[in-house]
Parts: C-alpha cells; sequence; structure tokens
C-alpha cells in the first residue's frame, strides 16, 4: 500500500487495519481507490464477529456495568451495553456502503489542492487529533485493564465478549470521530486557500474574469463536497455514533450521581471515563467553521469596485447564490454538526439524567411503602 502525503491525513491508510474500508493510496496512479485483501477482509470479519458475539451475549445475559440498585438503572445500563455493539456495526456498515464516496471526496481534495498549491500549506491539526486518538486508547487501555478485574471475577464468557466489543466500539468509534473532524479541517483549510487566493486575485488593478470564474469555481466545488460527500460518508455514521455517546455519558452521569465522590481517586477515575467521552462528542461540533470560511468569499467580493462590465454580473449572481444557500454539516439531515448544537446536546443529557434519578426515587418511595 502506498504511503500517503504527511500532510493529507496520512492517518486514513489505518482505516484498513481497523476492518473499516478497503481505502488504498496508488504511488504510480497518484490516487485514493479501494484495494481489497484476503486480510482486510479477515479483518473485517474478525471486527463484526466481536460486535455480533458481544452483542448475542448481551441478550442471553441481562448485563450491566455496575449495579445502581434500581431496576431502572440496571434497566438503561442494560440497554446501553446492547447499544454498544448495534450502534457501531450500523455506523461500520454505513461507512462500508459509502467507500465510493470517500474515495470521490479524498480525490477531488487532491485535485483541489494541487490547483490552490494546497501541498506547500502545513495541516498540524489533523495530526494533533490522531495523535489525540492514540494517547486516549492508551488511556482507555489503561482503565479497562483496572476495570477488568472488577468484570471478569467470575470470568464469565459473556462479560468477555462485552468487554471486547466495548474496547473495540471506543477504538473504532473515536477513529472515525477523527476523520470526520481531519476532514473537515482539511476542507476549511482549503477554503482559506480559496479565500488567499482570490484576495491576491482582487488586489491586482485588473481583475482577471477567467481567473474569477476559476477561483469562485472552486469555492463551489468545496463546498459541493462538504454538502454531499461528506455528509454521505459520514452523516450516518455521526448519526449512530452521538447515539451511543450520549447514552453513554448519561449513564455515566448517573453512576457517579449515585455513588458521590469518597476521595480525589474516585473523581479523578470519574473523570478519566468521561472526559474523552465528551471531548468525542464536541469535537464534531467544534471544529466545525465551514459557514464562516465560506462567508469570506463573499465579504471580499462585496467589496470589489463595480465597473459595468460581466464581471459584475458574475459577481452579483454569486451573491445573491452565496445567501440563498448557506453551507450546514449535518448528521444527515437529524442534527447540525456545528456549535449550535452543543446546548442541545448537553440539555438532552442532563434531562436524561435527571428522569433517570427521577425513576430511582419513584422505586425507592414505592418500596417504602410497600414496607408498610
Amino acid at each position: 500500500m502506498g504511503r500517503m502525503s504527511p500532510k493529507f491525513l496520512s492517518f486514513l491508510r489505518y482505516q484498513r487495519l481497523l476492518g473499516l474500508s478497503d481505502l488504498d493510496f496508488s504511488d504510480s496512479l497518484q490516487k485514493y481507490g479501494l484495494h481489497g485483501t484476503w486480510i482486510s477482509f479477515a479483518t473485517q470479519f474478525l471486527v463484526v464477529g466481536v460486535f455480533v458475539s458481544a452483542l448475542v451475549a448481551a441478550l442471553a445475559e441481562s448485563l450491566y456495568y455496575m449495579d445502581t440498585k434500581s431496576e431502572s438503572g440496571n434497566t438503561y445500563d442494560n440497554a446501553v451495553i446492547l447499544t454498544t455493539s448495534v450502534s457501531q456495526l450500523l455506523a461500520n456498515l454505513w461507512f462500508r456502503s459509502q467507500q465510493e464516496s470517500q474515495v470521490t471526496l479524498l480525490n477531488r481534495i487532491r485535485q483541489l489542492g494541487r490547483r490552490l498549491q494546497w501541498d506547500r500549506l502545513a495541516m498540524p491539526h489533523p495530526r494533533l487529533l490522531y495523535r489525540i486518538w492514540l494517547a486516549v486508547c492508551l488511556c482507555y487501555g489503561i482503565l479497562m485493564f483496572g476495570f477488568g478485574f472488577h468484570w471478569f471475577k467470575d470470568m464469565q464468557l459473556s462479560h468477555v465478549l462485552t468487554f471486547l466489543g466495548f474496547a473495540a466500539r471506543c477504538i473504532l468509534a473515536n477513529f472515525q470521530f477523527t476523520c470526520y473532524s481531519g476532514m473537515v479541517l482539511v476542507l476549511q483549510r482549503l477554503l482559506r486557500a480559496q479565500v488567499d487566493q482570490l484576495e491576491d486575485l482582487v488586489s491586482t488593478n485588473s481583475i482577471s474574469p477567467a481567473n474569477l470564474a476559476c477561483s469562485l469555481r472552486a469555492h463551489d466545488e468545496i463546498l459541493l463536497l462538504c454538502q454531499r460527500e461528506l455528509i454521505a460518508v459520514y452523516g450516518g455514521v455521526l448519526l449512530f455514533l452521538f447515539m451511543y455517546q450520549v447514552m453513554q455519558c448519561v449513564l455515566i452521569f448517573f453512576i457517579s450521581h449515585l455513588e458521590g465522590f469518597h476521595s480525589a481517586s474516585e473523581m479523578g477515575l470519574i473523570l478519566c471515563w468521561l472526559v474523552p467521552m465528551l471531548f468525542y462528542l464536541v469535537l464534531p461540533l467544534a471544529v466545525n467553521d465551514v459557514l464562516n470560511q465560506a462567508n469570506k468569499t463573499a465579504k471580499i467580493l462585496a467589496k470589489v469596485p463595480r465597473t459595468g462590465t460581466g464581471l459584475d454580473r458574475m459577481i452579483e449572481k454569486f451573491l445573491l447564490k452565496n445567501l440563498r444557500q448557506q453551507p450546514i454539516l449535518t448528521a444527515y439531515g437529524f442534527f447540525a454538526l456545528d456549535k449550535s448544537t452543543l446546548f442541545k446536546l448537553f440539555t438532552a443529557i442532563f434531562t436524561y439524567m435527571v428522569i433517570l434519578v427521577q425513576f430511582k426515587e419513584m422505586e425507592i418511595t414505592t418500596k417504602t411503602t410497600n414496607k408498610f
């Protein structure tokens, strides 16, 4: 398999090793493609086998990570365990079904990058996200090693399979969050490169209509990739991953509310589990600045002096289209993947936790009443 440019999401090649896709890069053709091998197919079957086994184990026995001393809490805990495998299986299936769209997305980015001289631009942020993913994997590995002593006390096969499903989900889901966020950063960097090119163009004494049309066409192509291929590849994936991530955060908050913090070490342990969950829940929303980057082109064109030529009609047509069409990244239309969703997200987590607490208090009240 060819080595990808270190400036262009080089960690995407690990999709093959994680059983997510058959993405490959050809050095001879200098383009991305799909190339399945028996190793990649075996990895994919292994990943599917882990999640299916974990799902069967959770269905065969009513499992929960921690006894919440309430029927509603344990039922919700069991639902989280079931959702672990189901959500990741659906996310992986969606991701594999959109492999062609991902190849199109990557190849179009490379073409636009060459046109905008993108290869000269450094991209440190996606590489930083990849290093954070490695650090989180290491952190979860340490936490799971400690949790395993409690979880494997009876060495039941159902516990082992469920534990493996949870571990695999943490690795794969966080990697998919990283890939999506890195792709958004790359597209935003392309938009900045297009804006820089446009600023150089309008700063000249005479603006070339052909060069202006080329720059505006690049702008439209980048936004089209955001709203078509990017959403096609990651929209459904993020929908399933967000569903589980919210449920898991609610469960951690609920358990911490029941247990309380008896020491600084217990608080640190809860935070070690919770912070990575919240980080990857917020990351896809926080990195999205596509709308602001896209609007910079309109702001530059609005300041261009009118000359009474065909150039004016070109600019006015673009500005009118820009007013009617705003680039919005969504989880396949269900909710927006931007900072506006953050408040709604944390409101939902808090609301669900309050509902669980109320159910638990109702159970306690009912048991107390029945005693008399």
